[in-house]
């Protein structure tokens, strides 16, 4: 199960890379940073969440992250999971998960009822919070409440943020790397996915391939790494990205064109599934809530139409 950014936009967090995403419409003149560190985002806005950047001057991260760990780890998260989060729950419930490979960084995968040793976050994740020099680990309330009141607001959605940002230091190394267990760029992936990948892609029965157009490697080489395996794409637009995917010669590649959630909604239902879902409903994001309601309603209808 290798997902993507688009599955959590659902819950209301902004998305990265699509048009309109958070790269095209960065502003470095907000940030706290010399004019020099400025050009380079101009230039390049994912220079902002790379190493080069943050070993040196570590606020312009946390300035652009300040919504997403608030989102996360306040004392009221905004943000929840959604359908597709606890599809994957249902797989583990059902003894059917062989691992979760996650491209998300939110951190929304572990709010689900998934060991942490089926997932695997390919890119890092909001919801650890660690020392770049050290490794240290930070506890994720207190991280967020150092956010809450060291690092300015540039988006204009906190009236009581500080109009200055200053440096979150490390308890254990005194060091100001401290910050969430995202990868960086011009940083190593988890060892896990190399020690797991290959592995878990022979072993599976059906590859689920939900809300990325899979050009964002290494995660997108999980298809190809399964020889055998049905791949199901589950995507907004009709895409195979730049691997082995092919819809109209081979059997086993199937594509589902739509939004994640439906399209999760729909499998799970047909799987007979609806009332385990519904379980966890109070725990969903709005979204998800209404869409699941909508569908409990219309199959209640119908069963009393039927009956």
């Amino acid at each position: 199960l290798p997902p993507s950014r688009l599955l959590s936009t659902t819950s209301g967090i902004p998305d990265f890379r699509s048009p309109g995403g958070m790269y095209e419409t960065l502003r470095p003149d907000l940030l706290t940073a010399s004019e020099a560190e400025k050009d380079l985002m101009r230039e390049d806005p994912t220079y902002v969440v790379s190493w080069d950047i943050f070993s040196k001057n570590q606020l312009p991260y946390l300035e652009v992250r300040r919504p997403f760990i608030l989102g996360l780890h306040d004392s009221a998260p905004i943000w929840k999971p959604t359908i597709y989060h606890y599809f994957t729950a249902l797989l583990e419930d059902k003894h059917l998960l062989i691992r979760h490979y996650s491209q998300n960084i939110d951190g929304l995968d572990f709010k689900v009822q998934v060991p942490s040793t089926k997932l695997i976050p390919v890119h890092g994740s909001l919801s650890q919070v660690s020392c770049e020099g050290c490794g240290a680990a930070m506890d994720t309330k207190k991280f967020a409440q150092l956010v809450k009141t060291k690092i300015k607001d540039i988006y204009g959605q906190d009236t009581s943020a500080p109009q200055t940002s200053s440096q979150i230091t490390c308890p254990k190394c005194s060091l100001p790397l401290v910050k969430p267990s995202t990868v960086l760029y011009g940083r190593n992936l988890p060892a896990s996915f190399e020690e797991n990948a290959a592995k878990d892609a022979k072993e599976a029965a059906v590859v689920i391939v939900a809300g990325t157009s899979l050009t964002v490697f290494p995660a997108a080489s999980l298809p190809d790494l399964a020889p055998t395996a049905s791949r199901v794409v589950v995507n907004r637009d009709y895409c195979a990205g730049m691997t082995s995917i092919d819809f109209m010669n081979n059997d086993r590649d199937i594509m589902l064109e739509g939004d994640c959630d439906s399209v999760f909604l729909d499998i799970i239902e047909e799987l007979g599934w609806l009332d385990d879902l519904a379980v966890h409903r109070d725990d969903m994001c709005e979204n998800s809530k209404e869409l699941l309601d909508g569908r409990l309603k219309a199959v209640a209808r119908a069963t009393k139409k039927d009956r």
